[in-house]
């Protein structure tokens, strides 16, 4: 049987009165949770669904939705989370593009397109027998977006499942007193793995796992009292997310003993903010979704200082079953501290692209002769992340951009990544983000330090002069009052883009140079 499923049943044997996910539409012990997740498998069942069938997940964000996952990893069923707050031609993008065989909807939607639908009624019938898959069953499937914006569906095996989930069940006990159990809070949208660090090693833990609803999650405000309300131990966000609400004084969104960021890079001056309001530990945590979730991890430790004189956080070490290398255009480990792209192979690795066999065969490629698996099992390929790092003197890796995110001006090579360091460096600036255009050149979006001051452009580029080449001034600043950002949290970058884009309270002061 699948070994998540199996220690959700153990759980409901010990604690079977302790609560284990709560949401808006009510929260569930651990007896609860397994009668309801057994009760969905069988009406799953009845409705001719077969080991290996990809099963979407159209349900509103709550226990459903978690009950669903449950019940499709107890058949044996990759599940697929459709994200009802998105476009509905986008949510029909994903349907069509995991190639999924069922829809567990609460009603016939505009997403549903043919594909049978599952309504999970008050079950009762008797339990199904839990599947036992394979170490390369697929276990779920979930989207990327590639440079086109088209829905990538990337298909992770059980293997890869858990082992995240053995190992982050690990780095939460590193924050729990005597055994007791942990609050956890999910802030992002299950449709995107970014969540699941707070979902399936709490479950397997018998901690608590909170469902927040997305009004709450979006109010700085709300969100404080929710944490402070439900005494939240263990918070996972991006940086964007958590740098709006502290940001704006709001230190009560931040957990009580662990806040995890990943999704995007990790800033010291973040850091820095969660550090002067928070108490909590800050754990920097890094991965590709088709390395299931993450792959990295980094404890932010105050009396480590040699890492302070970089932009960003270290991306960190491995966990146990994870390999990386930091190696050059073929392939090969380059010299410590020299900059290439980071390769990682092991338990983590995902099985593809789904229907994409060329861009499959292009980022997932065969392990190099030489380099070995972590562990003893086999390890036949490795994932090319498209990052740029370096592996520091102490073992950690930096962080430097993504391979797509350099562009060249003027015949020079020009890191995106770096002008935004170097904005955020202003003390007129919270937050940067910097595109780039052939025709309009480079474009600052920045939000100011003191919204009623935005920072002038002519002092912007004075500023950038003292660090920056001239082809990496921005010709354009474009201050907005936030950054917009995607359902899971990251930064939006086809809204970004929009010239009607209309934030709250969007002001825009601009320059051309």
């Amino acid at each position: 049987m699948a070994w998540i499923t199996r220690k959700l049943v153990e759980n409901a044997r010990w604690c079977p009165d302790r609560p284990a996910l709560v949401a808006g539409d009510g929260t569930l012990t651990y007896a609860m949770l397994v009668r309801r997740v057994a009760d969905a498998a069988g009406e799953m069942r009845r409705h001719g669904l077969l080991d290996g069938d990809v099963t979407a997940i159209a349900l509103a964000r709550g226990t459903g939705q978690v009950v669903a996952a449950l019940a499709c990893l107890w058949l044996g069923s990759p599940f697929v989370v459709i994200d009802l707050d998105e476009p509905v031609s986008r949510q029909r993008a994903q349907l069509r593009a995991s190639l999924a065989t069922r829809l567990v909807a609460e009603s016939e939607a505009e997403v549903i397109e043919g594909v049978p639908v599952v309504r999970l009624g008050a079950g009762g019938g008797p339990e199904p027998l839990m599947a036992s898959p394979g170490r390369d069953d697929a276990a779920y499937v979930v989207s990327t977006s590639g440079s086109t914006g088209t829905p990538k569906p990337v298909a992770v095996p059980h293997r890869a499942l858990d082992n995240y989930t053995r190992r982050l069940s690990v780095v939460l006990d590193r924050v729990r007193v005597q055994g007791a159990a942990l609050s956890c809070a999910s802030v992002t949208s299950l449709a995107t793995d970014l969540g699941h660090t707070a979902i399936f090693p709490a479950l397997v833990s018998g901690d608590v796992v909170h469902l927040v609803d997305r009004a709450t999650m979006r109010d700085p405000l709300a969100l404080g009292d929710y944490v402070r309300a439900h005494s939240i131990d263990v918070l996972k966000s991006t940086p964007s997310h958590v740098s709006v609400h502290v940001g704006l004084g709001a230190g009560d969104v931040l957990p009580r003993k662990l806040m995890i960021f990943g999704g995007e890079p990790l800033t010291w001056e973040l850091v820095d903010q969660v550090k002067a309001v928070g108490a909590c530990e800050v754990l920097n945590h890094y991965g590709p979704t088709e390395t299931t979730v993450g792959v990295l991890t980094y404890l932010v430790d105050s009396r480590r200082t040699e890492h302070r004189g970089a932009a960003t956080v270290p991306l960190g070490r491995p966990l146990g079953g994870v390999s990386v290398e930091v190696v050059d255009a073929d392939l090969r480990a380059v010299a410590p501290g020299e900059s290439g792209e980071l390769l990682v192979w092991g338990e983590c690795v995902a099985l593809g692209y789904i229907g994409a066999p060329a861009a499959t065969r292009a980022r997932f490629v065969p392990l190099p002769a030489g380099y070995r698996a972590p562990g003893e099992r086999t390890c036949a390929r490795a994932f090319r992340t498209g990052d740029r790092v370096r592996k520091l003197a102490s073992g950690d890796v930096e962080f430097l951009g993504r391979e797509d995110r350099q562009v060249k001006i003027h015949g020079q090579r020009v890191e995106l990544g770096e002008v935004e360091a170097a904005l955020r460096r202003s003390p007129a600036v919270r937050d940067a983000v910097v595109s780039y255009d052939a025709d309009a050149g480079l474009r600052a979006h920045l939000v100011a330090a003191d919204p009623g001051a935005p920072p002038e452009p002519r002092s912007l580029r004075g500023f950038l002069r003292e660090s920056l080449p001239v082809s990496a001034i921005p010709r354009e600043f474009v201050v907005l009052e936030t950054i917009p950002l995607t359902l899971s949290g990251k930064l939006d970058k086809s809204r970004l883009l929009l010239s009607d884009w209309s934030g709250p309270a969007m002001s825009v002061a601009r320059e051309q140079g």
